[in-house]
């Protein structure tokens, strides 16, 4: 009587499956664990006789159990951060921070570079007001906010001061990186091509800041997706015509009018929670 296969893998092949099994997300640890002790055990265990696995099929396999259990982990965590406000500013803070040492890179001394670098931050931070006004005023696209609570309405302003503060300095940093390189020789020049490079700049980015921030949930503040076209626009005097765009948690709808008419005149956020 033959005896069977043991049950037991080797203690690599363990010790490898409960390793990366703390990279998998918790929802798909149990699941992913059957599979790849399924495929372990067939490598270890072949059918026919005499049949051992080879260095290279071990590094193989081995290989694709970590780069499946780490595409697992970033997929969550794709799933978990995509759109939201963190992602957001998290990312802007990473530009700046590129930015800076950008501006590092090209001055050779950094000494030299603290004080023109002191006096344009001050001009720009003075023309800041300015730049965010006009970007304000010059925006169309104006929604209507319904059954917003006013917790709700303070964590929406402090993520557009927060988005505002970055792009500004995003804006400057860039400016300054374009510019610095002729200032030794033509420092004039250089300061109101600076100016004129961060006013077009932050217009840009605001106007970004803007949008970005319309079109966001107002509970959850993850960007809205799915947009979808209600409407013809041959029949615009008689119904709505436009695009509407979800949250993808379901928190609400905004429905975004095709042309502006004199009964509708800017969006319109839709709140599904309120009964």
């Amino acid at each position: 009587m033959t005896q069977g296969p043991p049950r037991e893998l080797p203690v690599f092949d363990s010790s490898l499956l409960h390793l990366v099994a703390r990279l998998v997300p918790v929802g798909d640890r149990e699941e992913w664990g059957r599979a790849w002790q399924a495929e372990l055990w067939h490598m270890r265990h072949p059918r026919h006789k005499g049949g051992r696995p080879s260095r290279r099929g071990i590094a193989d396999l081995a290989a694709g159990l970590v780069l499946d259990g780490w595409w697992l982990r970033v997929e969550s965590w794709r799933r978990k951060f995509s759109g939201t406000a963190f992602l957001c500013l998290s990312t802007l803070f990473s530009l700046n921070v590129l930015s800076g040492l950008g501006i590092l890179l090209l001055e050779s001394s950094w000494r030299f570079g603290t004080a023109p670098l002191a006096a344009d931050f001050q001009d720009c931070l003075v023309a800041s007001p300015l730049v965010l006004l006009v970007a304000l005023m010059t925006n169309s696209n104006r929604h209507l906010e319904q059954s917003t609570r006013r917790g709700l309405r303070l964590s929406l302003r402090f993520f557009f001061f927060a988005q505002v503060a970055e792009v500004l300095l995003l804006a400057f940093l860039l400016s300054a990186s374009l510019c610095l390189p002729i200032h030794r020789t033509f420092p004039n020049i250089s300061d109101l091509l600076q100016m004129l490079c961060f006013v077009c700049l932050a217009l840009m980015s605001l106007r970004w800041a803007i949008r970005d921030q319309e079109q966001r949930c107002k509970q959850c503040l993850r960007s809205l997706t799915k947009p979808t076209r209600i409407g013809r626009p041959s029949h615009n005097l008689l119904e709505w015509n436009g695009m509407e765009l979800m949250c993808k948690n379901g928190h609400g709808q905004l429905s975004v009018p095709e042309i502006e008419t004199s009964w509708c005149q800017s969006s319109e956020w839709i709140d599904l929670n309120v009964a």
